[in-house]
């Protein structure tokens, strides 16, 4: 192994191995910059606890994850020094009993790619690798906000936070030793995470590593803008005394700012409502990000690796300011539509350009469980499909989970760790719907009216 020994934490028949660094410390000179390797040398990691989430944006704004859904938000401190992962594992019986390496699933988690980390109640597999004893899963953090994708004029690399993304890919060469399959890596993430799971076969089209991707509730077209002047980073630069410099120079000064500084002048900024506005998510540099997806589809820069995506019937509710009456059917179907579902089913219909190379599994999730949705408006929300996956729905909320509840999370559990432990096995093509009409699983037809107002 890399390192001399693990202190690692430990539920009955889960290992957890939590808070190893895949990177070193993007500090100093380094913030801002592609992540590197972290350099091993022989100590004791102790891996008892969930790390720090990378620095991230703050608002006062409230939704239904400040004012109900409070386990969806992250838990614990943040830090410049965040570029860690975490294991859940198997007892070591169940994986000599298995007698094969497990598959595994290398999760993104999502926060609109400007906050977001880890140590998230709802995200927690625990519960799920317990049940099943026959899987792994890993999370990692990655830098969001201006740490992430800091597009400013001097650098030569402006999405940082996706190479971190792909320096997870650390989990290829050591995850053998906690018992997984390296050549059975399932890239899954949702929301931001989704979008950067969309986005990862493109940029890396030649050697993905992974052999299966999941996209809940995001799509390329979610993930990028254009700031070609690098005005946003200048912008901030002037907010922490950084003004009227050269590039070069900006970036020297702006690296000499305490992290908590500049992420709160940005968040301030922000919340004061203050022009222009300033934003800090992935940019089009046409290296890990790009300005025309169906062209590298069609030039064949795009890895053959079979997808899993979808949405939810009520995304909107999860973008909206929480009011307790909600903002209305009108509001919550548009703001689904053109935020998620869209984007999904335009993914979706650039991949059916060539079915035979891309397989691709459509789903639309419908649940809407009381504990989960405790209040009428908010249905099948963005996140909402998370709960049943990680196997928490029955930890968090008012009332238990029903009997039904219970039946579509494993169903969708063993579909998705189905499709883990042999991601080509499937049919080239094919839609399924969750929770819907008193079912847990159903095949689908294409959804004609979405894709219609899609304009596709």
């Amino acid at each position: 192994m890399l390192f001399n020994a693990i202190h690692l934490s430990a539920i009955l028949d889960v290992r957890q191995f939590l808070g190893i660094s895949y990177a070193r410390p993007p500090v100093g000179q380094l913030r801002f910059a592609p992540p590197e390797d972290v350099v091993r040398i022989q100590v004791t990691i102790n891996a008892t606890s969930l790390p720090n989430s990378c620095m991230q944006q703050f608002s006062s704004g409230s939704t239904i994850y400040t004012a109900y859904e409070t386990e969806f938000l992250i838990s614990g401190g943040q830090s410049e020094d965040c570029l860690y992962l975490s294991i859940w594992t198997p007892s070591i019986a169940a994986i000599d009993r298995k007698g094969s390496p497990l598959p595994v699933f290398l999760y993104i988690p999502g926060g609109g790619l400007t906050s977001g980390g880890q140590n998230s109640m709802y995200k927690i597999p625990d519960k799920w690798v317990k049940r099943t004893q026959s899987h792994i899963v890993v999370v990692m953090n990655y830098r969001v906000d201006v740490f992430g994708f800091p597009n400013a004029a001097a650098l030569s690399h402006q999405n940082p936070g996706l190479l971190d993304q792909r320096k997870a890919g650390w989990t290829y060469s050591n995850i053998a030793h906690f018992g997984g399959d390296p050549d059975r890596i399932t890239l899954w993430g949702q929301s931001a995470g989704g979008a950067s799971v969309a986005n990862y076969p493109y940029a890396f089209a030649d050697d993905p590593i992974v052999k299966g991707l999941i996209a809940d509730s995001g799509a390329t077209g979610i993930i990028a803008k254009s700031d070609p002047t690098h005005s946003n980073f200048t912008a901030l630069a002037g907010l922490v005394g950084c003004s009227n410099m050269s590039a070069v120079n900006e970036l020297h000064c702006v690296r000499r700012v305490n992290a908590s500084t500049l992420e709160n002048a940005l968040s301030n900024y922000v919340i004061n409502k203050q022009t222009p506005t300033i934003s800090f998510t992935p940019t089009d540099d046409n290296i890990t990000v790009f300005t025309n997806y169906t062209d590298r589809l069609t030039h064949g820069h795009l890895a053959r690796l079979p997808l899993i995506t979808g949405s939810n019937t009520n995304e909107g509710a999860g973008f909206v300011p929480y009011t307790p009456s909600g903002p209305g059917n009108a509001t919550l179907v548009n703001t689904t539509l053109s935020i998620i579902a869209c984007p999904v089913a335009r993914d979706v219909a650039r991949r059916d350009l060539a079915p035979e190379l891309y397989p691709t599994y459509r789903y639309l999730y419908t649940g809407n469980f009381t504990n989960t949705s405790p209040v009428s408006w908010f249905g099948a929300y963005h996140s909402s499909e998370l709960p049943l996956l990680f196997g928490t729905h029955d930890k968090y909320g008012p009332g238990n989970s029903t009997s039904f509840e219970y039946s579509v999370s494993q169903t969708m559990e063993a579909l998705w760790l189905s499709f883990a432990e042999c991601p080509g096995a499937g049919p080239k093509r094919f839609n399924m719907a969750f929770a819907e009409g008193g079912k847990a699983l159903q095949l689908a037809n294409a959804w004609p009216r979405l894709d219609q107002y899609c304009g596709l």
